[in-house]
C-alpha cells in the first residue's frame, strides 16, 4: 500500500480531498493543523531548502496530504516563481529520501502511479522507453545523462536503481514547478472564477505570503549585494535570462554556470561575490559550487577560463535569441564594453560619434579637431522643463528638445578606424537612424551608446512612436560641406 504521506502529490492522493471545500480548507478548525504544516512547507523550503514534515503517529496521514494542497494554493496565491521553484526542489527531495527506502518493487509502483514516465523491472534493472528518458532528463544535460551515453535498445533504456531515484527527483521537481494556478481538485468544486478562488486563499493568508515573499527577496538582494559595481544594465540577454532564473529558483545547466562564472571573473569579480550568487539556487551546495567558481576562476587551478563566445552559447542553448547588439558583437565581453559607451568622457563619446558620422576608413584628423573645436561646449545633459515640438521645429532650435516621432531607418554596424600616432584600432559599434514624425525624413548622428540605441531599434522594428531627446549639431563632413544634423541626446519612457 502507497504511504501518501510521503507522496502527497501522487495524483491518487486526491482521495482525502473527497468532499472538501475551499471554505473548510481555509476556516474549519478541523483542518487548523493542515494548515500549520503547509506554511512549514513553505517557511522550510524559502529559507533552508528542506521539508522536516514527520509521518504517523507524528501527524496524521490525511493532514500531511491536505497541508500539501494547502501550500499549492498559497504558492497559487503568492505568485512567485522562485518560491514556487524552492518548493518544487524542496519536495523533490523529500520524496528522493523517501524513494531510497523503498524496495525496488515498490519504488516502480510508486514511479508509475505519478502518471509521468513509466518505468519496469527486470531483476534487478529497471527500463523505461527513450522517450520517457529524454522528458525526464531533459534538464540533465551533461555527461552520463546524455542518451548517447546511456544506450537505447528496442527503444528501451536500461538504468540502475539509483539513476531512476535521481531522474525522479528531476521528474517531480519539474512537475510541481509546472502544476496549474490552482489544484484542479479544488478548483473544479469552486463555483465563480479563478481570481476570487486565489482572492480567497491571499486573504487567508495575507501575512505568512508576505513573509515569505520577504525570504524569497533577502535571498535574491543578498546575492546582488555581493555583485559590488556590476551593472545589469549593461549586460547581454544571455547573462540577464541566466540570471532571472537563477533568482527564480531555477537549477541551471552546467553551461550557464559557467557562462556566468566566466563572465563575471572576467569583470574581476571575486569568487567569493560569484558563488554566493548561486546561493540563489535551490539546489545550492556550498563546498561544490566553491570547488567549481574557484577552478573555473583559476583560484585554484591557476588557469582562468574565458567566458564562451557567442557562438558557443548559441550551440550550447544558453543564448536566449540576440537583440539588436548581439547580432553586431561576437562575444558576450564586447556586448558588456560596448553598454558602456555613456560612461566614457564626453570629448571621447563626440569624437566617436564623429567618426561614426564621418565613416572614414582611416583617422580623418583634421576634421575631428575642427568639429570637436566647434563642439567644445557641447554636454549630453539637459535640463527638465523641455519643449515638446515637432520635428521640424525642433531642427531650428539651438538648445535640446522633445520630439514624438517614428523611426524610418535603423541600422547597426561594428568596424574600426586606425587610431592616430597608435598602432592599434577603434573599434565603434553604431546605429546609423532617420527619424519621422510623418510629414520629412531627418538625419540623425549615429548612436554609439547602445543603452539608448536597443530601445529605439525596438520602436522601429515595433513600427511604434518614440519620444526622444534631440538636438541640432553643426556638422563639418569635408573642408566645403557642413550639414545641421540631430544628436539623440535620451529616450523619454512612457509613465
Amino acid at each position: 500500500m502507497v504511504e501518501y504521506w510521503r507522496y502527497p502529490f501522487l495524483p491518487s492522493a486526491n482521495t482525502y480531498l473527497e468532499g472538501l471545500t475551499l471554505e473548510a480548507l481555509l476556516e474549519d478548525y478541523f483542518y487548523s493543523e493542515a494548515r500549520a504544516l503547509a506554511v512549514a512547507r513553505l517557511e522550510t523550503s524559502a529559507t533552508t531548502g528542506i521539508i522536516d514534515v514527520e509521518g504517523p503517529p507524528v501527524n496524521d496521514e490525511a493532514d500531511i496530504v491536505v497541508s500539501y494542497v494547502i501550500s499549492r494554493l498559497i504558492l497559487a496565491a503568492a505568485d512567485n516563481q522562485a518560491l514556487i521553484n524552492y518548493v518544487a526542489l524542496s519536495e523533490a527531495l523529500r520524496a528522493e529520501k523517501y524513494f531510497d527506502s523503498e524496495t525496488d518493487e515498490d519504488l516502480v509502483k510508486v514511479v508509475n502511479l505519478l502518471e509521468i514516465i513509466s518505468v519496469s523491472l527486470d531483476g534487478n534493472k529497471f527500463s523505461m522507453s527513450f522517450v520517457d528518458y529524454v522528458k525526464a532528463a531533459s534538464k540533465l544535460r551533461e555527461g552520463n545523462w546524455k542518451l548517447a551515453n546511456r544506450g537505447v535498445q528496442n527503444g528501451l533504456v536500461t538504468l540502475d536503481r539509483e539513476t531512476v531515484v535521481r531522474l525522479m527527483r528531476e521528474v517531480i521537481r519539474q512537475h510541481l514547478e509546472e502544476l496549474p494556478e490552482a489544484p484542479l481538485e479544488i478548483k473544479n468544486k469552486f463555483e465563480g472564477p479563478i481570481t476570487e478562488l486565489i482572492g480567497s486563499v491571499s486573504k487567508a493568508f495575507v501575512e505568512r505570503i508576505g513573509n515569505l515573499e520577504n525570504v524569497v527577496g533577502e535571498r535574491q538582494a543578498e546575492a546582488m549585494k555581493e555583485l559590488g559595481r556590476f551593472d545589469l544594465v549593461k549586460a547581454p540577454p544571455c547573462f540577464n535570462n541566466n540570471l532571472i532564473d537563477l533568482q527564480a529558483g531555477v537549477n541551471l545547466p552546467h553551461p550557464s554556470r559557467f557562462f556566468i562564472t566566466t563572465f563575471l571573473s572576467s569583470l574581476n569579480q571575486d569568487s567569493e561575490s560569484v558563488m554566493r550568487l548561486f546561493a540563489t539556487a535551490p539546489d545550492f551546495k556550498e563546498s561544490f559550487t566553491r570547488y567549481q567558481v574557484e577552478h573555473i576562476s583559476g583560484k585554484t587551478s591557476g588557469t582562468q577560463y574565458s567566458a564562451p563566445k557567442c557562438d558557443t552559447l548559441v550551440s550550447t542553448g544558453v543564448c536566449p535569441g540576440p537583440n539588436a547588439l548581439c547580432r553586431l558583437i561576437k562575444h558576450p565581453l564586447s556586448y558588456y564594453r560596448v553598454m558602456a559607451e555613456s560612461e566614457r568622457p564626453t570629448i571621447t563619446r563626440m569624437e566617436r560619434i564623429l567618426l561614426a558620422a564621418l565613416d572614414r576608413e582611416t583617422y580623418p584628423k583634421k576634421l575631428i579637431e575642427d568639429n570637436l573645436d566647434n563642439l567644445k561646449d557641447f554636454e549630453f545633459t539637459y535640463s527638465d522643463n523641455l519643449k515638446n515640438i515637432k520635428l521640424s521645429s525642433a531642427i531650428k532650435e539651438d538648445t535640446p528638445s522633445i520630439v514624438d516621432v517614428k523611426v524610418s531607418y535603423f541600422s547597426g554596424r561594428t568596424y574600426s578606424v586606425d587610431a592616430p600616432s597608435e598602432d592599434k584600432k577603434l573599434w565603434i559599434t553604431k546605429a546609423a537612424m532617420s527619424i519621422t514624425d510623418g510629414d520629412i525624413d531627418y538625419e540623425c548622428l549615429p548612436l554609439t551608446d547602445w543603452k539608448i540605441a536597443l530601445p529605439i531599434e525596438e520602436s522601429h522594428f515595433k513600427s511604434k512612436k518614440i519620444k526622444l531627446v534631440v538636438k541640432p549639431l553643426d556638422i563639418k563632413y569635408n573642408s566645403n560641406e557642413v550639414r545641421r544634423n540631430l544628436v539623440v541626446l535620451d529616450i523619454i519612457k512612457e509613465t
